[in-house]
Parts: C-alpha cells; sequence; structure tokens
C-alpha cells in the first residue's frame, strides 16, 4: 500500500513568525502579547510590589 500524501497541509500552513515577534517585541507584528494585555501585566506588577512593600515596612515598624 503506497503511502497518501493528500492530507499534507490539513488545518492550515504555518506562517513564519520570528521569536521576536512571538514575544511582542516587534511593533504591528503577528503573535504575542497586544499593548493592552502587556499594560495589564505591568500594573498587576506595580501594585503586588507596592502591596510587599508595605508589609516590608510594617514589619519594620512593628520590630522598632
Amino acid at each position: 500500500m503506497a503511502k497518501n500524501n493528500s492530507l499534507l497541509g490539513v488545518g492550515g500552513q504555518r506562517s513564519t513568525v520570528s521569536r521576536s515577534a512571538l514575544r511582542g517585541g516587534q511593533a504591528g507584528g503577528r503573535g504575542g502579547a497586544d499593548g493592552d494585555a502587556r499594560e495589564r501585566k505591568q500594573d498587576l506588577l506595580r501594585r503586588l510590589r507596592e502591596k510587599q512593600e508595605q508589609r516590608t515596612d510594617e514589619g519594620a515598624q512593628d520590630k522598632a
């Protein structure tokens, strides 16, 4: 029985996307996080850092 390659490419072909584009490094590039998602992540990280700083400041005041 001969191999049938008729299903080759089913589901679409992969497009060539660079690693930097996938990581969101290329403006207007394909893939990667959009600007809004990146801003939300930065905001979340900033709030978590502020909360952690408040906790460490409270701990230092309790010891004093």
